[in-house]
């Protein structure tokens, strides 16, 4: 089995005056569960949401 996590990003795009970028996230249960993917979830839109250009 494949153990490392794939990530799938599509293109980013504005809709309602925020800008989205569509992420897919494809683990092996074995390895990591909802409570991983989650955490990782809320820590990356916490760094998007509080970086700066």
């Amino acid at each position: 089995s494949y153990l490392l996590p794939i990530f799938t990003t599509g293109k980013y795009f504005e809709q309602n005056d925020k800008i989205w970028l569509p992420i897919a996230i494809q683990v092996h249960h074995a390895v990591c569960d909802g409570f991983h993917i989650a955490r990782f979830v809320n820590e990356l839109q916490e760094a998007i949401t509080q970086f700066k250009l």
